[in-house]
């Protein structure tokens, strides 16, 4: 979704000559392959659409179009050739998540709410061939705050970025904005997400597990094990204190929440998803749960 509102601004202002998107991808538990949001959008524009699976086929597509004033770049994953970039009379333009050079990457949303940063924004940067390092040639600020999640705050910079992309699309057309060289010693990187960036250590404060659940939602989502079952969490708060002191990892259900121990501080679990099951509120969860509540561990699954 985070380059859909940029497509549509496109299609409203300018000519597009084609749409590359990622190619069709195994979706949900039936494990059908769909298309990208990008490519459905795509479709309703009426818009031509290539799907390239690597840089050959990117390539080739590129060929296609013939000759063409400017190319846009919005959360694709894919770094172009030198060879590419020639391609467009006025070179690359690329929509990034992230006020540059701070969190130059593939997961610039999520580490800025994990590192706790109090604002962000969008860089709209001159496409080089290293990664995210091109001259900026404006950005615009956006606030974070503590119930951010990833999901939300990528779809609120996507329309920012969108309308930042209109307003400067006349002289990035012309290929005579030059932009602001980034500082190199400043940069810090967002790699692409792994799966131990979702596992959550009940050892660390309960201010940064907050963070890192709330970076981690709704995708690919923070987990942990309960006993023998991986349950996700989706939404979560942190307090210093709890009603009552809990070992880290350690559930209980107090003053209406479900509360979770950790290295300092506690944890609100406000949104969990049990295995095979939808996303619901942490309480609603723990009064259905026969027996103790036990505790969470991100150590691997064992008896709760």
């Amino acid at each position: 979704m985070a380059a859909v509102p940029a497509l549509r601004a496109l299609a409203e202002t300018a000519d597009v000559a084609l749409v590359v998107t990622r190619p069709d991808r195994r979706r949900g538990r039936s494990g059908r392959k769909a298309p990208s949001d990008v490519r459905n959008a795509a479709g309703e524009l009426g818009l031509a659409t290539v799907c390239p699976a690597d840089r050959g086929e990117l390539e080739e597509a590129l060929e296609s179009v013939g000759p063409f004033r400017l190319g846009v770049v919005v959360a694709y994953g894919m770094l172009l050739t030198r060879s590419m970039l020639e391609r467009p009379e006025s070179g690359f333009v690329n929509v990034h998540f992230s006020l540059l050079p701070r969190w130059r990457g593939a997961a610039p949303v999520a580490a800025a709410i994990r590192a706790g940063d109090a604002v962000t924004g969008v860089s709209l940067m001159r496409v080089t061939e290293g990664l995210d390092s091109g001259p900026v040639l404006a950005a615009a600020t956006h606030p974070i705050t503590e119930r951010d999640t990833r999901g939300g705050l990528t779809e609120r910079l996507s329309h920012l970025g969108a309308g930042l992309l209109v307003a400067n699309l006349a002289e990035a057309l012309s290929g005579q904005m030059l932009g602001t060289p980034q500082n190199d010693p400043d940069a810090t990187y967002a790699p692409l997400l792994s799966a131990g960036d979702a596992r959550l250590d009940f050892t660390r404060p309960a201010q940064q597990l907050a963070r890192q659940v709330m970076s981690m939602s709704p995708r690919p989502g923070a987990f942990a094990w309960w006993g023998e079952a991986r349950m996700r969490i989706l939404d979560a708060r942190w307090s210093p204190t709890a009603p009552a002191p809990l070992d880290n990892g350690s559930l209980a259900v107090m003053e209406g929440g479900l509360w979770c121990g950790a290295g300092s501080g506690a944890l609100v679990l406000e949104v969990v998803q049990p295995p095979g099951r939808r996303a619901m509120p942490g309480a609603d969860w723990a009064r259905g749960v026969r027996g103790g509540l036990g505790r969470l561990s991100g150590d691997g699954p064992s008896q709760s």
